[in-house]
């Protein structure tokens, strides 16, 4: 692998020493090494990718699921009250690191951690206008991607030919022979 300015493909590789709490063939999970609260961890995919968006349906499901799981782990392991999941996507969202990061942060009531966020006043046309540009965009939602697209198979020999007279005949043949 080339070398690269990533810490999380770095982590990936070995070459950054992160906390692994978590770790399978798709993805890991490690102690934040400057945690907004006690047990806040990161979990991210190993395959390199800068935004959730590049992420695959497939896979990206399969990260949610484990996602899930490592929320209750760090619900009951942190002995909270709550877990907020954040992904910061995009150098807009405050992402520093680009390589798509999960953050599940432990929370209790009145720990002081404010992700509160007052609320625009939009006017009734300002809403309009952005609901309906939403709309248009949510059109070709609905045609997930279920799997990973794979090569097809090639075969190393190709088929023998059935030559006419021969005394056994190929099984296949016989059977498509019986059929009304």
């Amino acid at each position: 692998m080339a070398e690269t300015t990533c810490l999380f493909c770095n982590a990936v590789q070995e070459k950054a020493k992160l906390e692994k709490v978590y770790e399978d063939e798709k993805m890991i999970a490690v102690m934040h090494p400057k945690p907004a609260a006690v047990g806040h961890i990161l979990v991210f995919p190993k395959k390199h990718y800068q935004i959730v968006e590049q992420i695959p349906d497939y896979e990206i499901a399969e990260l949610f699921k484990k996602i899930n799981k490592l929320s209750i782990a760090v619900f009951e392991g942190a002995r909270t009250q709550g877990t907020n999941i954040i992904v910061q996507n995009g150098v807009a969202a405050a992402q520093k690191i680009p390589h798509v990061c999960f953050h599940i942060i432990p929370r209790s009531e009145n720990d002081g951690l404010n992700l509160q966020w007052p609320p625009k006043q939009l006017t009734e046309e300002e809403m309009s206008t952005v609901e309906l540009k939403i709309k248009e965009e949510t059109g070709n939602i609905g045609g997930f991607e279920t799997e990973e697209k794979k090569e097809p198979v090639k075969l190393e020999k190709s088929a023998e030919k059935i030559e006419e007279g021969e005394e056994e005949e190929n099984y296949l043949i016989k059977q498509l022979r019986r059929i009304p």
